[in-house]
């Protein structure tokens, strides 16, 4: 059963909701425009609208959400298969097999996940993005990196009863939980190393004042 839970999420994570909808308003390929990624923000900066990048968003975390929430439906809220499906959601979003492993970067569909797991991922997330944004030269990119290292870090270190407390589903031992944020941050901090690159490439050929 747990393989069918793996398949069937990896398949809710390649629904390309910014491809579909990139390419039925513009009719452009969003993995040839722009950064190439099949996500929230690019969708946004080919297309100049944020009511599309909201809907992008929206479907997205819907994807993560709701894959997280089949498994404990069908699984009796057995904390194993709830992460495979996260995890598998995220790797299907971010490395699209129908897109010839093109995909998004994960963030947005592993908010989802976060929220039908534990939330307090994505406040963590979101404490150390907004740290990382504002403290480095005000980058996106930046701030991703700094929310899903520090995230993980977070969530490995937070006191056992705070972590207890925002979790949506039983999970003995905790442990578990820690190692299943592990893997999560890790696909999207994968999808980051591009970016990140050539960010330090544009940083180490600026002129100096």
């Amino acid at each position: 059963m747990h393989i069918l839970v793996a398949i069937f999420s990896y398949l809710i994570g390649t629904i390309p909701s910014a491809y579909l909808l990139v390419k039925f308003l513009t009719g452009k390929d969003i993995r040839s425009e722009g950064s190439g990624n099949v996500g929230v923000l690019n969708s946004y900066e080919i297309t100049g609208s944020k009511l599309l990048g909201a809907i992008v968003l929206l479907i997205d975390l819907a994807k993560g959400y709701g894959a997280v929430m089949l498994a404990r439906i069908v699984m009796d809220n057995e904390f194993f298969s709830a992460a495979l499906a996260g995890i598998m959601v995220v790797i299907g979003h971010n490395f699209n097999v129908f897109l010839r492993g093109k995909g998004g970067r994960g963030l947005a569909t592993a908010a989802g996940v976060s929220l039908a797991i534990n939330p307090l991922t994505l406040i963590f997330w979101c404490i150390m993005w907004a740290t990382g944004y504002f403290a480095i030269r005000r980058n996106v990119h930046v701030g991703n990196i700094a929310g899903t290292l520090g995230a993980a870090v977070l969530v490995a270190t937070a006191p056992t009863a705070i972590v207890r407390w925002f979790m949506q589903l039983p999970c003995e031992p905790l442990l578990q939980h820690t190692i299943f944020v592990m893997f999560m941050c890790m696909q999207i901090f994968i999808r980051h190393l591009e970016p990140m690159r050539e960010l330090l490439d544009k940083w180490s050929n600026e002129p100096d004042e």
